[in-house]
């Protein structure tokens, strides 16, 4: 009994797909006849363009982050959120209110971390 809901559901399927694509071809041939092959062939061209075009290119390689870069981590709750700062500038975590720390991040540039400082 299962077979036969299977290859009921198969033939269904089948038909809906082969349904779509058919469609999809009648539909690019009536184009086709309106509008001629060279105006969509020029016009996928241009969407391909135009998707190129959206993508960002790099402008440079990132070889280090800004000076001063790093993470405030509280000591029971860990990396908890953008601290809240007190009067005097202390950072707070924003869960439990405690002081936070802050761990600076490692120097990304090759002859700093050639020269051992940092």
């Amino acid at each position: 009994m299962f077979e036969l809901h299977f290859e009921e559901d198969a033939k269904r399927f089948g038909y809906f797909f082969g349904l779509v694509i058919g469609t999809a071809i009648i539909v690019t041939a009536i184009y086709w006849a309106i509008f001629g092959f060279n105006r969509w062939e020029g016009q996928i061209r241009r969407a391909s363009d135009l998707m190129v075009a959206a993508t960002v290119a790099p402008v440079g390689p990132a070889t280090s982050l800004p000076p001063g870069a790093g993470q405030y981590v509280c000591p029971r709750d860990g990396a908890a959120g953008l601290p809240g700062f007190d009067a005097a500038g202390r950072p707070h975590c924003p869960i439990c209110g405690q002081v936070m720390g802050f761990n600076s991040s490692p120097p990304t540039n090759l002859t700093t971390v050639a020269a051992g400082a940092g």
